[in-house]
């Protein structure tokens, strides 16, 4: 429909089937949105409530010539389409409301499952008397952040006990509480204070905040050597405390924290209320003690053999050498690291093996390279016990079977022999390619008489503490020393003097008619070209 000159709409198209409205018949709207749409020219959804019959609402679209509307398209939708989409979309409605109603209840459950979990992780990680962190929340910061950016200081209150015993346990409560509000304001809000038991407390510091010494001092001074004023009390604590700067390239802090405990428990064995510092020696012991350092070592094979001489004693002069395993530190490839300080940590472990089979391969390279010297290597029940081990030893000397007379395995014990059937058989299988038996360390530990009796060795190396005990408690010492020089003659047992670490030693040992020695004072280890060039 349009509008004609004197502004009333004509029908210029009726789509009524039935009834249909003659072309240019007048129309009067009921609605005045008819004019506004005409006037607006914007599409417009009119109900028409009852004041069309039979209609439900009514499409107004505008069409228009030069930005002017010029006429109006209406679509009528009757009632019974009203009708019938109700009907249609009742159900639908019902299934909207019902997922909205689940949808609510999931939101619900998950703000509570939510709280819960924050109030379960705030009992876990949080101490309930001081608010300090927990030892949980410790091993959840390190899984997140660099171990190598933070100090450690680990502090306790001495004779707590004392306090608790003459004030109560609520007034010892307010102490703790206080005690952990000074550690607080001291080192500031990047530092964080664990609770790790009793009146225990670690704290981390990040490294940016300050010196680790003035640090400490002043956290110890000010946590320890002032006055407390609590519930009309006044008090004064001592304290124990140790701290530690950890290298930059740390990742675990357990090392760290076994290193600060044993510090701590040096401190309160000599007097308490004292504050020390782990210097940079530490800084080995933390790496070297770290399984996952020595594993990467291992599997880079960062490792080198030293040769330690065994001379004749008489002659002064070298007869073989013993191969001594060293790995090499990652960051200072001229800083070797010795077994001592990460053996017990691989013992028993395919790390240790690893090292085993490492050596192994060094050993046979450097007979194959040097075919006139011989030398001894390490073994213990570790790698006697290892299938692996053992068929790579008999792979090695079936095909280097000219080397095996060249080659005597010495024998470790950490552990006492159980099965002595077991291990003859093992060293009789060693012994038939040529090479040598020897017991290290005999006359202390495990190395005893039962040795020679159920075992067939070569070679006995005499325990250095015995060979030491000739600057202390010389004239035992002699009688002991000449009766395993007996002993060994009348086995045929080759004699070594093991730790001959100075002249008086020496002389002592030749005295006796050892015939062999070995120790610092006669040649240290080093690497085999060097005795060889």
């Amino acid at each position: 429909m349009s509008k004609d000159s004197e502004g009333h709409y004509r029908f210029v198209l009726d789509g009524d089937k039935e009834h249909p409205e003659e072309y240019g018949s007048i129309f009067f709207p009921k609605s005045t949105q008819f004019d506004e749409v005409y006037k607006k020219g914007d599409i417009s959804i009119v109900k028409q409530n009852d004041e069309v019959e039979g209609v439900w609402v009514s499409l107004v679209y505008p069409f228009k010539e030069e930005g002017k509307t010029k006429a109006l398209l209406v679509l009528d939708l009757s009632k019974k389409y009203a009708t019938y989409l109700s009907d249609f979309n009742s159900p639908l409605v019902t299934v909207v409301r019902v997922m909205q109603f689940f949808l609510l209840l999931a939101l619900l459950i998950l703000i509570f499952i939510a709280y819960r979990y924050y109030k379960t992780r705030q009992a876990l990680i949080k101490d309930s008397l001081t608010s300090a962190y927990t030892k949980y929340y410790l091993n959840e910061f390190f899984d997140r952040h660099h171990v190598g950016k933070y100090y450690l200081f680990l502090i306790d209150i001495d004779e707590f006990k004392e306090i608790n015993k003459k004030y109560g346990n609520a007034f010892g409560d307010l102490v703790i509480q206080s005690f952990v509000e000074r550690m607080n304001e001291t080192l500031g809000r990047n530092a964080k204070v664990v609770r790790t038991v009793g009146t225990e407390f670690l704290i981390f510091c990040p490294k940016e905040d300050g010196d680790l010494s003035a640090l400490a001092d002043r956290l110890f001074q000010t946590v320890g050597q002032k006055y407390y004023f609590i519930d009309k009390e006044m008090i004064r604590l001592q304290v124990s405390m140790c701290a530690i700067n950890l290298p930059d390239e740390s990742y675990s802090i357990q090392h760290a924290l076994r290193f600060l405990d044993e510090e701590l428990l040096k401190i309160k064995s000599h007097g308490k209320n004292a504050l020390s510092i782990l210097g940079m020696d530490t800084y080995d012991g933390i790496k070297y003690n770290d399984i996952d350092y020595i594993k990467e070592a291992l599997e880079e094979e960062r490792l080198v053999c030293l040769y330690q001489p065994i001379y004749h004693t008489e002659s002064k002069t070298i007869v073989k050498y013993e191969a001594l395993a060293r790995l090499i530190d990652k960051d200072d490839s001229d800083k070797l690291i010795s077994p001592f300080q990460f053996m017990q940590l691989i013992k028993g472990t395919s790390q240790y093996i690893k090292m085993s089979k490492l050596v192994l391969s060094d050993v046979f390279r450097t007979l194959e390279q040097y075919p006139q010297i011989e030398i001894s290597m390490n073994l213990d029940l570790d790698d006697l016990y290892n299938i692996d081990m053992m068929k790579l030893i008999n792979e090695y000397l079936v095909k280097h079977q000219a080397y095996a007379p060249r080659l005597t395995f010495e024998i470790l014990e950490e552990n006492e022999i159980q099965d002595y059937d077991r291990v003859s058989d093992i060293f009789q299988a060693l012994r038939e390619y040529g090479s040598k038996i020897a017991i290290d360390d005999f006359g202390s530990g495990y190395a005893n008489y039962r040795y020679l009796m159920c075992l067939d060795i070569d070679i006995l190396k005499i325990d250095g503490s015995l060979t030491q005990e000739l600057h202390t408690h010389e004239e035992h010492a002699m009688l002991v020393l000449q009766s395993l020089k007996n002993l060994a003659d009348t086995f045929d047992y080759m004699l070594v003097a093991e730790f001959v670490s100075d002249e008086e030693i020496y002389k002592k040992v030749k005295h006796l008619g050892i015939g062999y020695s070995q120790g610092m004072y006669l040649g240290e280890p080093r690497p085999i070209n060097e005795y060889l060039s």
